[in-house]
C-alpha cells in the first residue's frame, strides 16, 4: 500500500495547484480572449477533473472482487488512455477555433486586436508553479519506483502545461513590442494562432506516447523498459534451479500490478514442482522491494 499512498498524495496535491492555475487561468483568457491562453487554461483545469477521477481509480484498482480476484489494475492504464485521448481532443478545439479566427481575418481583413493586459506576469507565475509541480509528480513518481502510470501521466501532461505557459508568455512578449504601423502589425491580430500551432505540433507527441504505451499495458503487452526489464530478469535467472534454463522471460504490467511468465527447460525427466513454488515465492519475495504486486509462472514447453 505504500505506493498507492505516494500516487494518491501526489495526485490529491496536484489537484490543489492546478485548481489554483486553471482559476487563474480562465480569468486572464476572460480579459485578453488570446486562444493560446484558453488552451493552456482549460489543460490545466482538465488536470483537475482528470485528477480526481485518478484518485478514485487509484483506491480502487488494487481491491479485489470475485469478478476481479486480481484487483482492477487495468483502471489505471484506461484512465491514462482516456486523459490522452482527451488532451488531443483540447489541442484540436483549439487550433481549429484559432484556424477559423486567422482564415477571417486573411480573407476579410477583420479581427480584434489581442490585448495582452496581464498575460505576461500570469504566464511568469504559472510556469515557476508549473515546474515546481512537474519536479514533486516526478519524485512522487520515483517513490512507486516508476511503476505508477497514473503520476507518469500527470507529470507528462503538467510538463506539457509548462511548457506551454513559457511559449506563450514569449510570444505574447513579442506581439507586446510590435508597432501598429509594423510589417508585422499583421501578428497583432493573429499571433495567437501561430502561438496556438506551435504548442500543439511541439506537445502533441507527448500524449501520443502516453496512449500507445497504456494501451500496451491494457492489451495484455509486455514492458519494453529496459531497466525494468532487465532488474526482474535478473532476479529470475538468480533464483533459476540449478537444472533449468530460461526459454523466455515475458514480463506483463497493468498499472501497477506485474506478472512474470518464465518458460523453461528443464534437463531432468521429473520437474520438482515443489522446488518450483518455493522458487516462485523467492522471486516474488525478492521483487517485493521494487514493486508491490507481482506474480510469477512457471512455464512449460
Amino acid at each position: 500500500m505504500q505506493y498507492k499512498k505516494q500516487e494518491q498524495w501526489g495526485v490529491i496535491l496536484g489537484i490543489i495547484v492546478n485548481t489554483i492555475m486553471g482559476i487563474a487561468g480562465v480569468v486572464i483568457y476572460r480579459i485578453t480572449k488570446i486562444d493560446a491562453l484558453f488552451l493552456d487554461a482549460y489543460f490545466t483545469l482538465l488536470a483537475v477533473f482528470s485528477g480526481l477521477l485518478a484518485v478514485v481509480i487509484s483506491k480502487q484498482s488494487k481491491k479485489t472482487s470475485r469478478a476481479f480476484p486480481h484487483g482492477r489494475f487495468m483502471l489505471e492504464p484506461l484512465y491514462a488512455i482516456l486523459k490522452s485521448i482527451l488532451t488531443l481532443f483540447l489541442l484540436g478545439y483549439t487550433l481549429s477555433n484559432g484556424t477559423a479566427k486567422v482564415m477571417e481575418y486573411f480573407r476579410y481583413g477583420t479581427g480584434e486586436m489581442i490585448e495582452v493586459g496581464p498575460a505576461i506576469p500570469y504566464e511568469i507565475v504559472m510556469v515557476v508553479m508549473g515546474f515546481c509541480l512537474y519536479g514533486f509528480y516526478r519524485r512522487q513518481y520515483k517513490k512507486t519506483k516508476e511503476t505508477s502510470i497514473i503520476l507518469a501521466a500527470e507529470a507528462k501532461n503538467t510538463l506539457i502545461d509548462t511548457l506551454m505557459s513559457g511559449a506563450i508568455g514569449i510570444g505574447v512578449l513579442f506581439l507586446s513590442i510590435i508597432p501598429e504601423d509594423s510589417q508585422f502589425a499583421f501578428l497583432l491580430y493573429t499571433g495567437d494562432f501561430w502561438i496556438t500551432l506551435f504548442l500543439v505540433l511541439f506537445t502533441i507527441r507527448e500524449p501520443i506516447t502516453v496512449c500507445k504505451n497504456a494501451f500496451i499495458e491494457l492489451s495484455n503487452g509486455v514492458v519494453t523498459d529496459e531497466d525494468v526489464k532487465s532488474s526482474i530478469e535478473e532476479v529470475v535467472e538468480k533464483n533459476l534451479p540449478e537444472d533449468m534454463e530460461i526459454r523466455s522471460c515475458h514480463i506483463h504490467k497493468t498499472g501497477m500490478s506485474f506478472r512474470i511468465l518464465i518458460e523453461v527447460d528443464s534437463k531432468k525427466e521429473m520437474i520438482n514442482k515443489t522446488e518450483l513454488m518455493e522458487k516462485s515465492k523467492t522471486i516474488k519475495q525478492e521483487l517485493a522491494s521494487e514493486y508491490e504486486n507481482v506474480k510469477v509462472n512457471f512455464l512449460f514447453p
